[in-house]
């Protein structure tokens, strides 16, 4: 997409031609002048407050306690880990 726009292609043509709206194409044009880049920024998003382990444990006591709702597993989550 960012190869034809080089070309010197309009954005409307490149949105055809590829099927998506040009607001799309003429985003991705604006950040590739500014950054220099096409690549995406990694990281976004809120950051994780459990690790891998965490999570293990609490799939673990999901499937022993199938009965048990979310927040009785939150509360024995809290108790055990501090």
């Amino acid at each position: 997409m960012i190869g034809k726009l080089v070309e010197g292609r309009t954005v409307t043509s490149v949105a055809a031609e590829c099927g998506i709206n040009k607001s799309v194409v003429s985003r991705a044009w604006k950040a590739f002048q500014t950054k220099g880049t096409a690549v995406r920024n990694v990281g976004g998003g809120r950051p994780r407050t459990t690790t891998e382990g965490d999570d293990r444990y609490i799939i673990m006591q999901a499937k022993r306690g199938r009965r048990r709702s979310a927040s009785v597993i939150a509360q024995q989550f809290s108790t055990e880990t501090g």
